[in-house]
This record gives C-alpha cells, sequence and structure tokens, in this order.
C-alpha cells in the first residue's frame, strides 16, 4: 500500500487526479502530438533494439491516429460494453490486492491507510451522488479519458462521441463504485474476492491487434551465428546482407516480413548496381544475400520465434552461361605463375609479402589449399610429425572453412627449394603477414582482414603483373581445381586427394576412418613436379 500511496502522491494531479485520469493498473493515460523516447548513446548496448521498439510503438500510435481520421472505430454493443467493465473491475481489484501485501505496516503506512480511506469514501459519495441524479454529463466528463484509454488497453477504439459511449462510461463509472467499495471492506479487514476472467465477447473487433513478440532480424541473426558457430568473416559479411533488408523493407521486425518483401528484396538487388556501378550476379544474390536470411529464418522457425520461413522457398534463376574453359589453370599459365615468383620483386615490399609472394603461390600448385589457409600460416604450422615434414592447417591460426585441423605433406619440391630453411630464421608467428601491423581492432581482428589481404594481393599481382587476365578463371582459387586434375592424372584416390584439400566428404561411407600422414605423403610422392627452369634451392 505504500508504494501505491507514494506513487500517487507524486502525481502532478494529486490522489483525485491520479484515479480520474489513470485506470487501476497504473498505465496513464497520454495524449499529444509527440512521442520523445530516451534512446541513450547511438554505441550504447541495445541502442538498435531500442530504437526499433520505439519506431514500432510510433506505427502503432499512428495507425491508432489514422483509424481515428477515418472514423474506423470499433462497434460498442453491450457484450463489449460489459467485457469492459467486468475487466476494469478485475483489474483494479488485483492491484489493491497486489499492493496491499507489499510491505509490513508501519506507523506511517498506517496512517497513509487511513487518508486513502477517508479519501476513497469521499470519491464513492461523490460518485453514488452523481449516479442517484442521473447526472451522465458529468459522470462522462470525469470518465471519459479513462474509459476511452482502458478500452485501448484493451486492444478496442471507441467513437467518444458514439451514442454507445455514455452507457459504457456509466457502467465503467458503476464498476469503479464497487471496486472502491469491495476495497472499504477488505480495508476493514473483510475478505472480498477478485472476480474471475471476465469472458470476451464472442467475435470482438479489435482496432489495435497486440502485435507479437518482436523477433529483430539483427539479434536473430547474431543468435544464429553464434549457435551455428560462423566463422568471424562470414559472420561480418552477412550481417552487411541482413542490414541491407532492414534498409530496403525500412523496417527490423522479422514478424512483419513477408515472403512479398523478400521477392521484391531479391529483385532490388538483381536490378540495382552496387557503389562501383557493376551488377550484381544471380549467383551472389543466391548464394549471399537470400542465403544469409534464409538460415537465419530456418534458425529462429527452428527455435520457435517465427512460424514460418518466408525466405524458404526464394528462388534466384541462374543463367546458364557458356563454358569456354575449364576453371583450372592451364599448364603454360601455371608455369607463367610459379616463373614470375622466382623473380625479386621491386619497390617497397614488406618481408613477409616478398616470402608470400615467393612461396604461396608453390603451396597452392602443391596442396591445393585455399590461399587464406596458406597465407595465415604460423612457423610453428610446420612441423614434423611421424617423419613427414607437414604444415597444420588449423583453425587456431584463422579462418578454415570446414573448422577441421588437417595435416598436408610438404611436396619434396617445396623441401628442396629451401622453404624450411627460410623459415630458420624467423621467429613463431605469422610468416606471410606482420600482426604488428595490423590497425583492426575486436572483431577484425578476430576475422583476420590482413589475412586476406595477402590473398587480395597475390590475386592483383597475378592480374597485372603476371598477365594472366581471363576474367573466367579465379586468380587463387584455380589451383585447387588444376590440383584436383593433376591428382587424377597421377592415379591419386579420390578421397585421398580430399583429405589433402580439406574437402568434405562425399558420402556417409567417406566419412569413416581418416587418411594417415604416411597415406598423404604417398600421394604427395605421386604428384608431378612443376618443371621450372632455373629453380634452385633458397
Amino acid at each position: 500500500m505504500g508504494w501505491l500511496v507514494k506513487h500517487i502522491q507524486e502525481h502532478p494531479g494529486g490522489r483525485k487526479s491520479f484515479r480520474r485520469q489513470y485506470p487501476p493498473h497504473l498505465r496513464p493515460y497520454l495524449s499529444g502530438t509527440q512521442l520523445r523516447v530516451s534512446l541513450g548513446r547511438p554505441d550504447s548496448p541495445d541502442f538498435h533494439e531500442r530504437y526499433a521498439k520505439a519506431a514500432r510503438q510510433w506505427e502503432d500510435d499512428v495507425a491508432v491516429a489514422e483509424r481515428k481520421l477515418a472514423g474506423s472505430f470499433d462497434q460498442l454493443t453491450p457484450e463489449l460494453t460489459a467485457y469492459l467493465a467486468h475487466a476494469w473491475l478485475k483489474s483494479a481489484l488485483e492491484i489493491d490486492e497486489e499492493v496491499r501485501w507489499t510491505d509490513r505496516p508501519t506507523a506511517r503506512k498506517l496512517e497513509a491507510r487511513s487518508v486513502m480511506l477517508e479519501e476513497i469514501e469521499a470519491d464513492l459519495q461523490n460518485s453514488l451522488a452523481l449516479r442517484a441524479v442521473g447526472d451522465i454529463a458529468a459522470i462522462v466528463a470525469d470518465w471519459g479519458e479513462a474509459a476511452a484509454s482502458h478500452a485501448a488497453d484493451m486492444g478496442f477504439l471507441l467513437d467518444p462521441n458514439s451514442e454507445a459511449f455514455p452507457a459504457y462510461v456509466r457502467m465503467l463509472h458503476d464498476a469503479q463504485i464497487e471496486a472502491w467499495r469491495a476495497t472499504l471492506k477488505r480495508l476493514e479487514g473483510e475478505e472480498v474476492p477478485t472476480p474471475a476472467e471476465p469472458e470476451p465477447p464472442a467475435a470482438p473487433a479489435k482496432a489495435v491487434k497486440k502485435r507479437a513478440a518482436e523477433v529483430l532480424l539483427v539479434p536473430t541473426f547474431e543468435a544464429y551465428a553464434e549457435a551455428q558457430g560462423v566463422s568471424d568473416g562470414v559472420r561480418r559479411e552477412w550481417l552487411k546482407y541482413i542490414q541491407h533488408l532492414i534498409g530496403f523493407v525500412g523496417h527490423d521486425d522479422a514478424q512483419r516480413l513477408t515472403r512479398g518483401d523478400v521477392v521484391a528484396w531479391r529483385d532490388h538487388l538483381l536490378e540495382t548496381p552496387t557503389r562501383t556501378g557493376a551488377a550484381r550476379k544471380p549467383v551472389t544474390v543466391r548464394d549471399k544475400y537470400i542465403t544469409a536470411l534464409r538460415c537465419t529464418l530456418a534458425w529462429a522457425k527452428e527455435e520457435k520465434r517465427l512460424e514460418e520461413n518466408v525466405a524458404a522457398d526464394v528462388r534466384v534463376r541462374i543463367p546458364k552461361e557458356a563454358k569456354v574453359r575449364d576453371k583450372d589453370f592451364t599448364m603454360d599459365e601455371a608455369k607463367a605463375i610459379l616463373e614470375a615468383s622466382l623473380v625479386a620483386p621491386t619497390g617497397r615490399l614488406s618481408a613477409p609479402y616478398v616470402r608470400a609472394r615467393r612461396w604461396i603461390p608453390w603451396l597452392c600448385a602443391y596442396s591445393g589449399a585455399r590461399v587464406n589457409e596458406l597465407s595465415q600460416l604460423r612457423k610453428e604450422d610446420i612441423l614434423q610429425t611421424e617423419g613427414v615434414w607437414v604444415m597444420r592447417i588449423t583453425p587456431e591460426a584463422g579462418s578454415v572453412k570446414t573448422r577441421e585441423a588437417r595435416l598436408v605433406p610438404l611436396h619434396p619440391h617445396i623441401i628442396e627449394q629451401g622453404f624450411l630453411g627460410v623459415l630458420k630464421g624467423l621467429g613463431r608467428g605469422p610468416i606471410f603477414y606482420e600482426p604488428l601491423n595490423l590497425r583492426a581492432t575486436g572483431d577484425e581482428v578476430k576475422g583476420n582482414r590482413h589475412v586476406k589481404k595477402v590473398g587480395e594481393r597475390l590475386a592483383a599481382w597475378v592480374r597485372k603483373d603476371v598477365g594472366i587476365t581471363d576474367p573466367t578463371i579465379k586468380p587463387n582459387h584455380a589451383w585447387r581445381h588444376l590440383f584436383k586434375t593433376l591428382s587424377a592424372d597421377a592415379g591419386i584416390e579420390e578421397r585421398v586427394a580430399d583429405a589433402i584439400q580439406g574437402h568434405a566428404p562425399g558420402t556417409t561411407g567417406r566419412k569413416y576412418g581418416k587418411i594417415s600422414v604416411h597415406a598423404k605423403e604417398a600421394a604427395m610422392a605421386k604428384f608431378p613436379r612443376f618443371c621450372i627452369d632455373d629453380v634452385s634451392a633458397q
């Protein structure tokens, strides 16, 4: 009770104004033309969630205002009137019951109880007098705002100018009289039960439907990425796609997202060029943008956060392109890159990048590994196990697509060229980039953009300096295709080649057992050498 008295005393209009303008459940009736919400600093935690919540509240308020302007009100039937009045009485007695047992009585609280008793008795007598003389105009003037606010809280939009509205206010007024009488009896020590839950009208026409619990897209994506173990680099990339969708539809509520929204977004992505003026390829839209959204919503549906994945059946048609060549390098192209790697670079290049240009092309050629798996290698990842020199490709060093470590034997030609000797002069840590030069912080370091930068610079070197400009091949990834081709030519078992390259097993049967280091070493011994003139140990 002390809490209720304190809340009433702090209300600007005093006790009487509090009971006239506010329903018993302590939610004030607010009016005005502005919605002002403190969101905190833009970089504070949960800022976007607070912003989205305020935006949705504004949208709801505008929707109600538009309905009022259009005169689209709920019909105030006798059944609805009785339902709302019963709900008012129940709510009033529930609050009274809740605050009654909040604190132990003290002298101050007993005094406040006495004051409340007197004021309730005075208000009750005034209301009884209004009812006795049938002054409906005075009752509507005193209780009309609270009655309309109560109906809105229950999900109904009423017209205060309708013929049925005064009768509704009168019934609500009667319910408050009953609530006061019950409160007085309780203050005197008598047990008065709270009414049961009222039965809603058979078919209530709600004006303001309660929005389902919000499912915000960005937090949902972050939760999915965390649960799925999405790598930091992919997480940052996919987050941009989710944010692009939010900007396109103008909100971030997954509950409001429709299949039509996703289709329109897909079409917009295909038709609108990027900031650089280039058109997005359909495969990019499908495998990146749509896939990021589809996976996020699928997870939300599995977790019962959403009832439907509206992106589940949204497809992107991929026109079949004419195939003018294979995806792997020709032997002439491969040899041109390897020969160029032997030429001492000119200009001011860092020592790690000089090593990258010299050795990563050869490591790609003799392992079929992904370029970023090699650019993140550390000195401690080159080791001898079971008598075999191997490179350890591991998530401990950075991103690995399969999220599994693997050992790849060094081809004898790599060792003969002096790769191990180069490592002797290095300390522990990355071989092909300098970690102290990283400018990124936080999540960017975890994603290790510097590793990707090494691969990007090598690709640019292949295009510009080596002169392999054919756009149908990828200047780093083509090594993986070539490795698989040459493995088949050398009679290397496909399962062994997959284990060396880090390809996931294609069947359940292939997941059984493992490929030993010695089996991989035997395969490497069969893998053909790239014959380059003037290759010498370095």
